[in-house]
């Protein structure tokens, strides 16, 4: 009995529990999807925060997988043909738009991965692989923020 309510508390624990309700595939209902399904501004900027969101979710939310061909054909044929200089201002509005990134960002991405990443995804179509749709590892209220990398063009 104690084992199955240590397993409870484990889950219970990883994210808050009012979160819950508005983790859903829906964006209507999850504020976070919407916020980044949005395009932005810049098409380019647009399409460097769909990759590095792609790569933090595929990376972060349990059972979760990158497709990396995807991601690689999306990018060439999005971002592929920028010079130098146009690359660098759509790296900058791309990483801006996720400058506070937090872990119920990810918690809400997670739980809609099929919607923007799914195989009718809005955002890259097929580039993650759906999981179990929770972040891989445990709400630390202590730290709620994820530093996500600079965008190098890779």
């Amino acid at each position: 009995m104690s084992m199955t309510s240590a397993v409870i508390a484990e889950a219970a624990d990883k994210f808050p529990p009012a979160w819950r309700k508005s983790m859903t595939n829906d964006p209507s209902t999850n504020y976070f999807l919407k916020k980044y399904s949005t395009p932005l501004d810049d098409p380019a900027g647009t399409a460097v925060r769909s990759i590095m969101l792609a790569r933090v979710i595929g990376a972060s939310c349990q059972s979760s997988r990158l497709k990396k061909a995807k991601v690689k054909a999306y990018r060439d044929r999005i971002i592929g043909p920028l010079t130098p200089e146009q690359l660098k201002a759509a790296a900058f509005a791309g990483g801006s738009a996720l400058r506070s990134f937090a872990y119920e960002d990810l918690a809400h991405l997670c739980a809609g991965i099929d919607y923007m990443f799914g195989p009718k995804g809005v955002l890259i179509a097929g580039a993650v692989s759906t999981g179990k749709g929770e972040p891989s590892y445990p709400y630390d209220q202590r730290n709620p923020y994820i530093l996500l990398p600079d965008f190098t063009g890779q």
